[in-house]
């Protein structure tokens, strides 16, 4: 599966203009058929973010124990911003503006897409949701949601461009988690 043409591009535009990222430098190139290319751990590097897919609304009931508070998000994701020296990260999510401004107080570098009226009503949440899996996917570290699908389908796109898994297949612990049970590593197989 390959993310449309026009929905990458959209994404592509947001990262350069607001992420100092585009594929040249984040060593992210890719050809049209992903499948002629056989990528190495590593290889990709990323954009000077770090991503992370905040997943809220209806997971903040069906998957308490998992979902963090905002608070505590921000404690998992500044030593992250710290190691990897970057100041910028891009949140995916379905919080509220509410919560996204609450989140940008603990953490002042958080930018989110938000989609034009006419790209919404060209593409739906559907294809913005794609252009948000795309962001995610060219950070220079991901963090996801547990049991997501949405994560999933993230850190399968940067198994794809060659990121190492130690950047990619991470998650957020809940509350009451000291420490958490990180996914499971999917690697490519060539």
């Amino acid at each position: 599966m390959q993310f449309a043409k026009h929905l990458r591009q959209i994404g592509d535009e947001f990262r350069h203009q607001y992420l100092d990222s585009d594929d040249q430098k984040d060593k992210t190139s890719m050809l049209d058929d992903w499948r002629k290319v056989q990528t190495k751990h590593g290889q990709a590097v990323g954009g000077p973010y770090v991503a992370v897919h905040l997943r809220r609304q209806d997971f903040l009931y069906g998957h308490k124990v998992d979902v963090p508070s905002l608070n505590r998000t921000a404690e998992q994701i500044q030593p992250i911003l710290d190691k990897y020296k970057v100041k910028k990260l891009f949140v995916a999510t379905d919080a509220p503006v509410e919560e996204f401004e609450e989140l940008k107080f603990y953490l002042p570098g958080a930018v989110r897409y938000v989609p034009s009226d006419d790209v919404l009503a060209k593409y739906g949440d559907g294809g913005v949701a794609i252009i948000d899996q795309w962001i995610c996917a060219h950070a220079k570290y991901f963090i996801g949601t547990s049991v997501s699908t949405f994560s999933f389908r993230i850190q399968e796109e940067r198994e794809i461009l060659g990121f190492d898994p130690e950047t990619t297949f991470n998650r957020l612990c809940g509350d009451e988690q000291k420490t958490c049970e990180q996914p499971a590593k999917w690697t490519i197989r060539y």
